[in-house]
């Protein structure tokens, strides 16, 4: 692969430009040399299609089957956590779960994640730069620079929880370069920013983009709005532990998606209508790549496929029976069967015709982070209140304040987050910023089959590659910087 500075270098390579994000039009692409550089710039309406083209890319860009874009970090960060295991010897995450890919600088995983991840940040960049000067109305401009902004921010807080320990740790360790101007095959590299200069750097987007999106009405989820960006201040400071700020703009976030009922729970998570969807990835099965998909690995209803991501033993053991979300567990127990043992998680089914929409921010989450951040406020009362708005419609009983003192009831806000988040990619975030460790044990659960009592399958990798046991921040939690960036950019 090409160094950063060229990678950088990308306003349509590569891109599916789409129509207006405003209508269906947001299926349809046109080859990528379709338009010049000056073209793509020269009116909103065509920056417009940018936008588009860079959600496109962001969501469905793939170097390889088991690098199915954003989707795969998704699904990366919960399979070197605890609460999802990677099926045995099933391609697709079986090397993240031991540690290895990313781990390994050299694998193509290491170099997707960079290098993908810095292209969406560089068309941000000529966005913000140039359309200005593009023709159109100040409104049309204001609208599509705050998506830029809000895309450029929720790149660089995922970079900056990927390479490199939570804020609170150290906020002084080196994470990430921040490149906020766009690059040219003679752009020298840039050093290693700050945790605490990235967290800025993402702050500044987002306040930027909620100010600049006031007043832009979507009529497609794909594109970032005021609530999606109000979400994405509620994680940033949740991380920093500014526990005042994230519960204010959690609660903001959701305001107009309320938690989804139980029976839409049971119906697939793939369809970004559902009521509590803030934002989410649409697509139609001709934009579906197959193998390389997010619904490829996690939906484990169809009877062939990779169906690799499972549930471990003691993740189920976290629900209650009354939870809607337990009737989704199911143990296979046919002996032909590829998955016998496992025990199947039916919360993600693709739709029939492979067009799955991916979740990626809902309101669900939003109250969790109000929940949490008010219990470490000892708003008890406040926290008991947040958390109910997603019990009561998992068919669990509300819970109360009386029945938790404050290190309890916050135990019990991050097993919701469990429970509720599982394979939407907040797992390893969790653990890496509430500093523990992954903790996977050896399942002794056993299931009755005819007249024998028969272990179910659990974690079989449960110590690091050097055979050292799991502990909290640990360098192996984190993804590398690939070696083709540490050779050619000597600012690092």
């Amino acid at each position: 692969m090409k160094s950063l500075k060229t990678i950088l270098y990308i306003l349509l390579a590569g891109l599916a430009l789409t129509g207006s994000g405003c209508s269906d039009e947001f299926f349809d692409t046109a080859p990528s040399g379709d338009l010049t550089d000056a073209e793509a710039f020269a009116s909103t309406k065509n920056i417009d299609a940018l936008v588009n083209g860079t959600l496109r890319y962001l969501m469905e860009t793939s170097t390889s089957q088991d690098n199915p874009g954003y989707g795969a970090i998704l699904l990366t960060r919960d399979a070197m956590a605890d609460d999802a295991i990677p099926r045995d010897g099933v391609y697709g995450f079986r090397d993240s779960y031991p540690y290895k890919d990313p781990f390994d600088n050299t694998t193509r995983r290491a170099l997707f994640f960079w290098s993908f991840q810095y292209k969406v940040i560089d068309n941000a960049n000529n966005i913000l730069a140039k359309t200005d000067a593009a023709a159109g109305t100040d409104a049309d401009k204001k609208y599509l620079k705050g998506q830029a902004y809000a895309l450029r921010a929720f790149v660089y807080l995922n970079l900056v929880r990927q390479y490199q320990f939570t804020y609170s740790k150290d906020k002084t360790a080196k994470a990430v370069p921040i490149y906020i101007e766009p690059s040219t095959p003679s752009t020298a590299g840039k050093p290693r920013a700050t945790v605490e200069e990235v967290y800025s750097q993402v702050i500044a987007d987002l306040t930027q983009a909620e100010t600049l999106l006031a007043g832009f009405k979507r009529s497609v989820k794909n594109r970032p709005d005021v609530n999606v960006v109000k979400g994405l201040l509620a994680r940033t400071y949740l991380t920093q532990q500014k526990w005042d700020l994230a519960a204010a703009k959690a609660a903001e976030a959701r305001s107009g998606y309320p938690v989804m009922e139980a029976s839409q729970y049971l119906q697939g998570f793939n369809d970004v209508t559902n009521p509590e969807w803030i934002w989410g990835h649409p697509q139609k099965a001709d934009q579906n790549l197959g193998g390389a998909s997010f619904f490829a690995y996690i939906d484990v209803t169809p009877a062939s496929g990779y169906r690799s991501i499972m549930p471990d033993p003691y993740f189920r053991a976290l629900f209650d029976n009354a939870d809607i979300r337990k009737s989704l567990f199911e143990v296979v127990t046919t002996a032909s069967d590829p998955m016998y043992r496992w025990i199947k998680y039916k919360k993600f089914v693709d739709k029939t015709d492979k067009s799955g929409n991916i979740p990626l921010m809902r309101s669900s989450e939003m109250a969790l982070i109000e929940a949490e951040s008010k219990a470490r406020l000892h708003d008890l009362a406040g926290a008991v209140t947040a958390l109910n708005l997603v019990r009561v419609k998992r068919n669990l009983p509300a819970a109360a304040a009386a029945n938790f003192d404050e290190i309890g009831l916050i135990d019990e806000i991050i097993r919701e987050r469990r429970r509720e988040l599982w394979g939407e990619g907040f797992r390893l975030d969790d653990i890496l910023r509430l500093q523990q460790a992954v903790v996977r044990k050896e399942t002794t659960e056993t299931v009755k089959i005819g007249t024998a009592d028969v272990l179910l399958k659990g974690h079989y990798v449960r110590v690091f590659p050097d055979n050292s046991p799991l502990v909290a921040n640990s360098p192996y939690y984190l993804f590398p910087i690939p070696v083709n960036e540490i050779n050619t950019n000597p600012n690092l």
